[in-house]
C-alpha cells in the first residue's frame, strides 16, 4: 500500500487483518521492495509510483472488493482449485481460497450463502471449486449442506474444534471470529457428504420461535408447526411469519 494518507486507508488495513494478509504501508517517495507483489494506491498517488502499472490497485473506497483484486492478481492463473470454506450458523462466515490464499471474505445471512456461491461459480468457472463446511449448528449446517449439493457442487463436512479465535465480546469480534474460523475450516480437508435428513429437535423447533418473536420485535411466535418446517430448510423464517400472519 502506497499513500500519505494512512487513515484513509483504516478500512483496508482492518479488512487485510481479518484475511491474515501481510501488507507494507509505503509513502510514494519510498522505493518499493522486489518482493511486492501488487500496490494499492489513489489514481493521483499512482502516477509518482514506479512499479509496473498492471500491478496497481486504485482504491475506490470498497475495503472488500479492492482486497479481493489484489489477492486475485497476486494469485493470478497459479491455482486450479477454489476452496470455499464456511462455518455455519445464523449468519456463516464465508472464506474464499485460492493456493492457500485468502482471495475474499464474507459474512452473510444463511439465505445469503447459496446465492454467493452461485456467484463464486460464474466467477471462477474455470476452476474446480470444493465446499467446506464446519461439524457446528447441525440445524443450519444441514440446510446449506443441502443447498450446495443441488448447485451441483462436492461438499466437505470438517471437524472445526479449535478453528475459533477467542475475540472477546461484540459484534465486530464476533463477525472476525467467524471469518477466521471460515478461513481454517478451507484449509482442512474433510469428509465427503451427502443429503442430510433434517428431524429437528424440542429445544431446536423452540429457538426458531424465540427468532420468529425477535424478528416480529414481539409481536408473534410462530407455530410448532412452521418452526418444524423453518428447522427443516422447508420455509424461510421469513415465509413462516408471513405465513403465520396471513392465518
Amino acid at each position: 500500500m502506497v499513500t500519505d494518507d494512512f487513515s484513509a486507508y483504516h478500512p483496508i488495513i482492518e479488512e487485510v487483518r481479518s484475511r491474515r494478509l501481510d501488507i507494507l504501508v509505503l509513502s510514494p517517495v519510498q522505493s518499493v521492495p522486489a518482493h511486492v507483489g501488487v500496490i494499492i494506491t489513489t489514481e493521483r498517488e499512482a502516477q509518482t509510483i514506479d512499479f509496473s502499472r498492471d500491478k496497481v490497485i486504485i482504491a475506490d473506497g470498497r475495503p472488500q472488493a479492492t482486497l479481493d483484486k489484489a489477492v486475485s492478481l497476486i494469485s493470478g492463473a497459479d491455482f486450479d482449485e477454489v476452496i470455499i470454506g464456511i462455518d455455519p450458523g445464523k449468519y456463516p462466515g464465508m472464506a474464499v481460497l485460492g493456493n492457500n490464499k485468502t482471495i475474499s471474505v464474507h459474512h452473510v445471512s444463511v439465505g445469503d450463502v447459496c446465492p454467493l456461491i452461485k456467484r463464486l461459480m460464474r466467477e471462477y468457472s474455470d476452476k474446480k471449486l470444493i465446499v467446506r463446511i464446519g461439524h457446528g449448528a447441525r440445524l443450519i449446517r444441514s440446510q446449506l449442506i443441502n443447498g450446495i449439493l443441488d448447485l451441483g457442487l462436492h461438499v466437505e463436512m470438517v471437524d472445526e474444534t479449535g478453528t475459533t479465535p477467542h475475540l472477546g465480546k461484540g459484534v465486530h469480534g464476533k463477525v472476525i471470529s467467524d471469518i477466521i474460523a471460515a478461513i481454517n475450516i478451507a484449509k482442512i480437508p474433510g469428509k465427503n457428504v451427502g443429503k442430510q435428513f433434517i428431524e429437528p429437535s424440542f429445544g431446536e423447533v423452540r429457538v426458531i420461535q424465540e427468532h420468529s418473536r425477535e424478528y416480529s420485535n414481539g409481536r408473534s411466535t410462530i407455530p410448532r408447526m412452521l418452526a418444524r418446517a423453518v428447522a427443516k430448510g422447508e420455509l424461510t423464517l421469513d415465509e413462516a411469519v408471513e405465513r403465520h400472519n396471513c392465518d
